[in-house]
């Protein structure tokens, strides 16, 4: 996954949240200029060793990790437990890569289990999967050392499976609260409609997740 799905879909939400002015905007917003501003650092300071930092994307993971912590409702006991197990797959990719087939979709889907059997929200599996990520990246660079000729930091599978994940899981649940307060809405009007005599009530905003 060389492509940069996760910065074309970054993009695509901040505009769309802009030309919709929809209250996530802000959201999107930051997460794009976060994205500028590592994107700089890169051109700045670029990689010349074997190790190759992308800035943007762990721009953009520090600043969508530090939103999602102060949303979260349980926050350290998923870290915890999501960093442990990306620290043991990180040592066993080591010394065994290439035993388990589709490894790099196993690896990436067994910590998000972990963080949203923990955490139980939407919040608060992205906190803790985003967070056990970037701690992750300090033990795989010493965990490579002398093993590994070639990393990507952040892993662009990672990356991507992430931002499409959490897009996804975010639309989702925004179209289930959407719906069901539609449901509520039509009941409220039907409780009403024969005292008002017919008046038409205007549906209420539509539901955000942020």
């Amino acid at each position: 996954m060389d492509f940069p799905y996760g910065e074309w879909v970054i993009l695509f939400l901040a505009l769309a949240a802009w030309t919709e002015k929809r209250a996530s905007r802000r959201f999107f917003l930051m997460l794009l200029g976060t994205w500028l501003l590592g994107k700089c650092g890169e051109v700045v300071f670029p990689s010349t060793t074997l190790w190759h930092w992308h800035y943007a994307r762990l721009a953009v993971m520090l600043a969508f990790w530090a939103w999602a912590w102060q949303r979260a409702e349980r926050r350290i006991l998923p870290l915890l437990l999501t960093s442990f197990v990306l620290s043991m797959e990180t040592l066993f990719l080591v010394n065994a890569p290439g035993v388990i087939p589709y490894e790099s979709w196993v690896y990436t889907v067994v910590p998000v289990f972990a963080a949203w059997l923990t955490a139980h929200s939407f919040w608060g599996t992205a906190a803790a999967f985003t967070g056990s990520v970037l701690l992750n990246q300090v033990f795989r660079r010493f965990t490579y050392e002398g093993i590994v000729r070639l990393a990507d930091f952040p892993d662009p599978f990672v990356w991507n499976f992430g931002v499409g994940l959490f897009t996804v899981w975010a639309g989702l649940r925004l179209a289930w609260l959407y719906y069901f307060e539609k449901e509520r809405e039509t009941e409220i009007v039907e409780q009403l409609l024969p005292a008002n005599g017919g008046k038409v009530y205007e549906s209420s905003e539509e539901q955000e997740l942020l």
